[in-house]
């Protein structure tokens, strides 16, 4: 029998080796990124951003993902959480695997920050733009399902969950029966107070076929070092942040100059009105 102890320790298990919230979407984005001028000497002092109208909504999804990950991996000793898992060829990885009391799912991070999203059981809908990601993850589920119990040697039965991040409202309309659309914020707990499922002994199982590379893919391989990868991100991030802080720094100094100004004018007026009535 395993003990919580040991589900805990399926990170470090023989194959995948350490999970990394991201690994995929952020060499999507560093190989994009490459590809964009560097910014001029002006174009730093004024803040714009380093990345390109392409490059802005990759680095979004990649900062997304790399929350929720943060999130899962704070689940406890009772979860196994995986990340970045390459299914079938042509198609991308799925972003978090979890395995707990609450059974098997797939987490997939939606950045929407700023937007409205409806959901129903069938669509969704992001400022009025119908998203293919309730039919995505459908499939996702299906592979999923498929390469689990072919590795654990019993039938594994997968759920799903889109985890919206940042939206300016999320609304479900009607829940659909595998799929919840949640707010990233509300996934943790979510999935704590989700009734129990599976034993330990089944997540201990469950986790240990979940680690293993021969599980997975090989032909999403890649030879990229996690923690370089990693570090590369940081360091575009830190490009980013500084850009937007420079951005702000302008903006606030603009506004001050314009209300100094418009002070100054409306100073001067009432001196002239004050004068005029002999004050």
């Amino acid at each position: 029998m395993m003990t919580d102890g040991d589900v805990s320790a399926l990170g470090q298990a023989d194959g995948l080796g350490e999970p990394v919230a991201a690994h995929g979407s952020i060499v999507e984005l560093l190989r994009t990124q490459a590809e964009v001028a560097p910014r001029s000497r002006v174009a730093r002092i004024f803040g714009m951003s380093p990345l390109s109208h392409e490059t802005h909504a990759l680095y979004r999804g990649v900062v997304g993902e790399i929350e929720v990950g943060e999130a899962l991996d704070r689940l406890g000793p009772e979860w196994a959480v995986r990340h970045t898992l390459p299914v079938e060829a042509g198609l991308g990885d799925i972003d978090h695997l979890v395995i707990g009391p609450a059974g098997v799912f797939i987490v997939a991070t939606k950045n929407h920050s700023g937007l409205n999203v409806w959901a129903s059981q069938r669509t969704l809908m992001v400022a009025g733009v119908r998203q293919p990601h309730i039919r995505n993850m459908e499939y996702e589920m299906g592979s999923a399902e498929r390469i689990l119990s072919a590795a654990s040697g019993s039938a594994v039965e997968v759920s799903g969950i889109l985890a919206v991040v940042a939206a300016k409202s999320l609304v479900v309309r009607e829940k659909h029966r595998d799929v919840a659309v949640l707010a990233a914020a509300n996934l943790v707990p979510w999935l704590q107070r989700h009734k129990r499922l599976l034993s330990p002994e089944e997540v201990a199982r469950l986790g240990t076929a979940a680690s293993l590379a021969s599980t997975w893919s090989s032909e999403h391989t890649t030879d990229d070092r996690p923690q370089l990868v990693r570090e590369q991100f940081e360091a575009l991030r830190t490009e980013v942040r500084r850009a937007w802080t420079v951005q702000l720094s302008w903006a606030i100094g603009t506004t001050v100059v314009g209300v100094g100004a418009f002070a100054g004018i409306t100073y001067a007026i009432l001196m002239n009105a004050i004068g005029s009535f002999g004050f």
